[in-house]
């Protein structure tokens, strides 16, 4: 099932399937074939932040923070990718990564002035208050 032309609509396919394994799979083979290349293509960012997004669903959390860090790398970053990565270092116990996360999360959004992405900035570090790391 795996498309070469479009690996978002494939891994979409399989995950709708609930082959998420093989959704993450196809996923990280598109990217494989992006990472020696100087200039990556465009929807690097985005085959990498679905992936995150599915290893989360899956439970992967370390595998999660890596892509998303790979997104991060290879566009520029958005508040809700940083939200997104914040919160799986979060929850694999890499506090101080998450926080810094956040930070950088909520400075780009004032930038932007993104108020939805500040709103889960706020959420997000009420939440974390509560939680003692």
């Amino acid at each position: 099932m795996v498309n070469d032309k479009s690996p978002l609509r494939a891994a979409s396919e399989l995950a709708q399937a609930g082959r998420t394994a093989e959704a993450i799979d196809c996923l990280e083979a598109a990217l494989a074939l992006t990472r020696s290349d100087k200039e990556r293509p465009a929807d690097t960012s985005l085959l990498a932040r679905t992936a995150g997004l599915h290893c989360e669903v899956a439970g992967r959390l370390s595998q999660a923070a890596r892509y998303y860090e790979e997104a991060i790398a290879t566009a520029d970053p958005e508040p809700l990718l940083l939200i997104a990565w914040a919160s799986v270092l979060w929850r694999s116990g890499q506090a101080d990564s998450a926080r810094s996360s956040l930070a950088s999360a909520e400075s780009l959004a004032r930038s932007l002035s993104d108020a939805d992405a500040l709103t889960m900035v706020a959420n997000i570090r009420a939440e974390w208050a509560s939680d003692d790391r």
